[in-house]
């Protein structure tokens, strides 16, 4: 946090896993958000849906102007709820405080009663409509067209392609493969419809994909992704970030040649159905 000692600070608290309408509620009540969020939560000890790095990422889409993050790692700092009134006091001293109605702070659980007493808290009802706890739900069940649609910084998958059997490159059929880390939330397995961007595009051409999910060794998911109509380069260590966009059909197993050559015509045929929609 550079540059913030003197400012009027509109101060929004929250985990933030993902941002979803819900959420978008609290930032609506500022033209200038900052925003206080947590690393390694304690309470919460499912796998997260993205890294560290990619969350604190989601917030510069929010940001018209040069907003700020601050950031508490509450496997070091892990304090109670009058310890941290005192560091809101000392470090930060916010001209106003949002957060959701069911905010709860401290390792001793206070709430935003408690938060009144000292600061001047905006408190914005809970919209039922909207949870964190939903999206989780989506994404491991494929309903991923759900999840996108309650999410303001929508879900992508992203990491750097490795070498994969090169069978569909024998069939004309490239792919670029990645792992998804096993420290993350696992998504439902299966054939989906998606959106690919390529490091060498500056992610700002997106391509229509075909995303093919599966779970392999070490608690990995292997993330297959076919560049519709684009002939793709050999790129092996560089970026690639693909957003789903509608869950196909499951993974089917091949007897032969022939049999995966129909399975792959077969997937094309119904992702043609959705593009065209």
């Amino acid at each position: 946090m550079e540059n913030w000692k003197g400012k009027e600070i509109d101060l929004i608290i929250g985990s933030f896993e993902v941002i979803h309408y819900g959420h978008w509620m609290l930032f609506k009540r500022t033209k200038n958000p900052t925003v206080l969020t947590f690393k390694n939560i304690p309470r919460k000890n499912h796998n997260s849906i993205f890294s560290f790095k990619q969350k604190c990422h989601f917030f510069s889409f929010l940001f018209e102007n040069d907003n700020d993050v601050f950031l508490i790692d509450l496997k070091k700092k892990n304090m109670k709820a009058a310890a941290f009134v005192k560091y809101l006091k000392k470090e930060i001293n916010p001209t106003k405080i949002i957060v959701g109605s069911d905010f709860k702070f401290g390792s001793d659980f206070k709430d935003v009663n408690y938060l009144s007493k000292y600061f001047n808290v905006d408190v914005v009802q809970r919209n039922e409509r909207y949870s964190t706890s939903k999206i989780r739900e989506y994404i491991s069940t494929g309903k991923i067209e759900e999840a996108q649609n309650d999410l303001i910084t929508k879900i992508v998958l992203e990491g750097k392609v490795v070498k994969g059997k090169q069978l569909g490159r024998k069939l004309g059929y490239k792919t670029a493969n990645f792992y998804r880390s096993k420290n993350l939330l696992k998504f439902f397995p299966g054939v989906y419809f998606a959106k690919a961007s390529l490091s060498m595009d500056n992610y700002e051409k997106q391509y229509d994909s075909s995303m093919t999910i599966r779970n392999v060794e070490n608690g990995r998911q292997l993330i297959e992704v076919h560049l519709i109509g684009y002939d793709l380069p050999e790129f092996y260590g560089a970026n690639i970030v693909v957003k789903p966009i509608k869950y196909i059909n499951e993974i089917k197993h091949p007897k032969s040649i022939c049999d995966l050559k129909k399975i792959i015509k077969d997937n094309f045929n119904k992702i043609n159905k959705v593009t065209k929609n």
